[in-house]
């Protein structure tokens, strides 16, 4: 049962619906008032035949069928009266009513409001249409169908009526729920905010659509097909009794995917043109499994009965298409059938990778170079390897010798006779040498294990040496039987390479224990000495191994550390369990071993400060000068275990004389070495053996440079006492530079009030000070310090006391400072009329240690007279 709804819009005070079977919601209903009211504005006295419109509601409940007419009937030019037939909107998308709908609107007479009544439709039988005569649909049909989607309007078609009907009818159900048209428009019309999708209107109305979005086709001028499907659709909508763009069986194919678009279209036209050349062209079947794999297709049995065709086709591809074609057809099936089950036509189609990869193998690599993301390409290289094994020599050789890395590793996984050609072969032998280091490491093992029992000729040592490299314990102690059993280790290049692989996964005790307790032979002592490296492990057997003799043992460890390179010494030397039994088991006249253990700068620093201790008692004075000249400045820059004093006095002793004191200062102080590491230095050089402290004092500006250049005097007070005694003995000996040494750290020192430099102060503010009272120009190296101003002694006393009273510099040392300037009454003074200052003389009258007998009495004294006598207050 059928029923439909009414509605009667007409003139009363305005266009408004007059009568209605329904009620309908707000949105619905305000959708059919204005579209049941005339397409556009009339001109005076024109009048129109009456029109349809059909038209979706926005709430999806109805679709409207409506006719509108002219009313002459009301005073009022261009009022029409509609009636609007409304029916269930999944109804008219499967089964719609369409003629009884029409028969309902055809009256020559107005519609009345007793005409708004619900009606129950009759049930409609699939009825024939006449054509449309002297209508050119092409570009109707490719607007709407097969062009982008666009609104259309046709302008003077021979009978709207009719093309609308024919066009309702074609359509299948969902396009046909949304679908949206009016046979008579005078301008644009629009629902829910979109152009209608097909208006009809009279040329003279054309300006209105000037700035129409969509398509805009001449009703009755002629034609030509842009489209190769464009003639299908004219005759299945507009010559066919009945008009059907998909049919049955189509829509049955598709599905609810055919709902989705106008697409759906195109796609069932295609696989129609697709299956009838599939017999002719194989290359059909892509289009074929494109479709496929759109998504488009709902119907499982016709996918079903496509792969047995599709099998057909593949079978025939050899003898159809030429051999690079061919290849190309493999690659591009295999890749769209994946996914499929399909395995009639996947046998098929790995059939013909087989006979094309023996025939051409070129075309092989060719299709393996492609990008494979799935995998779809991948799965044929069983087939491939299969085809190229059984094909004809030298073209495989040389398609293999072109092929890049990645894809010879893949057929060489497969085995089988592919392999064994490989391994017969010694271009390919190198080549493979250079595919197994290539490729990633799961491909290169996978083909490695499948060529690695045909390896057993040194011949073949290039692609031995990958897969030796990869072998676990297990595996080199099967290979090694292996060779045995092959031909009694015939192969010493290969055996030399695998026992090699031992040491690396450490599987060399298994190995030696079987040539140690083989019988004594050249062969087996070649092999033995081979299985003995320069490595921890290695050498630690050696000095445990007691199956050995004593002279044995040590002439080995010799020929071992000799043969070690810088890296594999330094590991020897500086582990912790072999390192002294090595040095102890060194022969005196192994000199050269000795020296070279004191000079590995890469040693750890404790290792290499026992490898020195050890060393030096051994060796001459030439060879010690050239170890200490090597390892002092890595001493001087580096913390070790054990007395690093008696180390460094030693090392700067030996250098003596030759020692460069500007070099051991910039390396054993300059910025980035760590403050505790300086202090040591800096008490080292002050307590080294006399010669070389010698060297040092004469460098104290480069000390002075050195700490400067630190930015932060950050030193103990250990440490800068011993620099200051340094300084106080240059400046017997090194004046100049201690001037230097002076203008360099002065600056810094007065800066420094928190930390300990109170007797660096002492050892060089009075020599600024002296410089300043003998002459009117002063050093170079004294033009950064503050005080140099018209009375630069005056400014110099003042700035010193300051910085003493606001420091946490021992008193005392203000004293010693004074005292070496010369000017002991001037300076305390100074201290007495600052604020403070009977506070602070009392703190250096207690603190006069570093002064001698002689000196204190003369501090004390002055101090008192400071107290007694008012006078010092001038000339501060």
């Amino acid at each position: 049962m059928i029923y439909a709804e009414i509605q009667i819009h007409g003139y009363r005070k305005g266009h408004q619906l007059l009568a209605s079977s329904v009620v309908l919601a707000k949105d619905d209903q305000a959708v059919v008032d204005r579209l049941s009211d005339v397409a556009g504005p009339l001109r005076p006295k024109e009048q129109f035949t009456p029109y349809l419109s059909a038209y979706p509601l926005p709430s999806g409940t109805y679709y409207v069928i409506a006719r509108t007419w002219q009313d002459m009937t009301v005073p009022r030019a261009g009022c029409v009266r509609t009636k609007s037939v409304l029916i269930n909107a999944q109804v008219w998308s499967r089964r719609p009513p369409i003629i009884p709908i029409l028969r309902l609107l055809d009256s020559a007479q107005l519609p009345t409001e007793t005409d708004a009544v619900r009606i129950e439709l009759e049930e409609q039988l699939e009825e024939r249409l006449p054509p449309v005569p002297n209508f050119r649909a092409s570009e109707l049909l490719e607007a709407l169908f097969l062009e982008e989607v666009k609104p259309v309007v046709v302008f003077d078609a021979p009978d709207p009526e009719l093309i609308a009907l024919r066009l309702l009818t074609a359509l299948w159900p969902d396009i046909r729920r949304r679908f949206a048209l009016s046979t008579f428009a005078l301008a644009p019309r629009k629902i829910g905010g979109r152009d209608l999708d097909l208006v009809f209107s009279p040329s003279n109305a054309k300006a209105k659509f000037s700035d129409w979005p969509g398509r805009r086709v001449d009703g009755r001028s002629s034609q030509i097909d842009r489209h190769r499907w464009t003639g299908t659709i004219v005759r299945r909508v507009f010559e066919e009794p009945v008009p059907r763009l998909l049919s049955d069986r189509e829509i049955d194919l598709l599905g609810d995917r055919a709902a989705e678009s106008v697409a759906a279209l195109r796609i069932a036209l295609l696989w129609d043109e697709l299956l009838d050349k599939l017999d002719r062209a194989p290359t059909a079947a892509l289009g074929l499994l494109d479709i496929v794999n759109s998504g488009m297709l709902s119907d499982t049995s016709s996918v079903e009965t496509l792969e047995f065709r599709l099998a057909e086709a593949t079978s025939r591809a050899a003898g159809s298409l030429p051999p690079n074609e061919a290849w190309d057809f493999v690659g591009a099936i295999a890749r769209k059938m994946q996914g499929h089950d399909m395995p009639a036509a996947r046998t098929a189609v790995e059939q013909l990778a087989t006979h094309l990869a023996e025939c051409a193998p070129g075309g092989a690599v060719s299709l393996l170079r492609q990008p494979d993301l799935k995998g779809a390409i991948d799965e044929l290289i069983p087939n491939i390897a299969i085809g190229l094994g059984n094909g004809a020599g030298p073209r495989v050789e040389q398609v293999l010798l072109e092929a890049p890395s990645d894809i010879i590793a893949r057929l060489v996984s497969q085995g089988g006779a592919l392999t064994s050609r490989i391994a017969a072969d010694n271009e390919l032998i190198e080549r493979m040498g250079v595919v197994l280091a290539e490729v990633d490491r799961a491909l290169g093992d996978k083909a490695g294990m499948m060529l690695l029992p045909l390896l057993v000729e040194d011949r073949q040592l290039p692609a031995a040496m990958p897969i030796f490299g990869r072998l676990d314990l297990q595996g080199i102690a099967a290979e090694l039987r292996w060779l045995g059993e092959a031909n009694d280790f015939h192969a010493k290049r290969l055996t030399a390479v695998l026992i090699d692989r031992a040491r690396e996964v450490g599987g060399l005790p298994a190995v030696r224990d079987v040539l140690i307790l083989s019988d004594a032979s050249a062969r087996r002592d070649e092999l033995l000495a081979r299985a003995v490296e320069p490595i921890c492990s290695d050498v630690l057997w050696l000095l445990d191994e007691k199956r050995l003799s004593e002279a044995t043992s040590a002439a080995l460890l010799v020929r071992v550390l000799r043969r070690a390179d810088d890296r594999q010494f330094a590991a020897l030397l500086s582990d912790w369990e072999i390192g002294e039994r090595i040095v102890s088991r060194i022969p005196d006249d192994a000199v050269d071993l000795l020296v070279r253990a004191a000079m590995q700068d890469g040693l750890p620093m404790n290792a290499h400060i026992r490898v020195i201790r050890s060393v030096m008692p051994k060796v001459d004075d030439a060879r010690k000068f050239e170890i200490a000249g090597r390892v002092t400045g890595r001493c001087l820059r580096n913390r070790f275990d054990g007395d690093e004093s008696a180390v460094l006095s030693m090392l700067l002793g030996i250098l003596g004389a030759r020692l460069d004191g500007g070099w051991a200062a910039r390396t054993g102080l300059e910025r980035g070495i760590d403050a505790d590491v300086a202090d040591r230095n800096l008490i080292a050089f002050e307590n080294a053996p006399s010669v070389a402290r010698k060297r040092i004092v004469g460098a104290v500006d480069e000390i002075a440079r050195a700490l400067h250049g630190r930015h932060v005097m950050d030193l103990a007070e250990v440490a800068n006492d011993a620099c200051a005694r340094l300084m106080f003995d240059a400046e017997k000996t090194s004046l100049m530079a201690l001037v230097n040494a002076a203008g360099w750290l002065m600056p810094s020192l007065l800066r420094a009030r928190r930390q300990p430099v109170s007797l660096m102060i002492a050892a060089l503010f009075p020599i600024i000070y002296r410089e300043m009272a003998k002459a009117d120009d002063v050093s170079d190296y004294l033009r950064y310090v503050p005080f140099l101003d018209w009375d630069r002694c005056k400014t110099a006393r003042r700035e010193l006391v300051d910085a003493f009273m606001s420091s946490s510099w021992k008193a005392g040392d203000l004293a010693l400072t004074a005292y070496r300037c010369g000017d002991v009454a001037k300076i305390l003074s100074r201290v007495a009329w600052s604020y403070g200052g009977e506070k602070y003389l009392a703190r250096i009258e207690n603190d006069l240690g570093r002064l001698d007998h002689e000196s204190q009495r003369f501090i004390k004294r002055t101090i008192a007279e400071i107290r007694s006598d008012s006078r010092h207050k001038f000339n501060l």
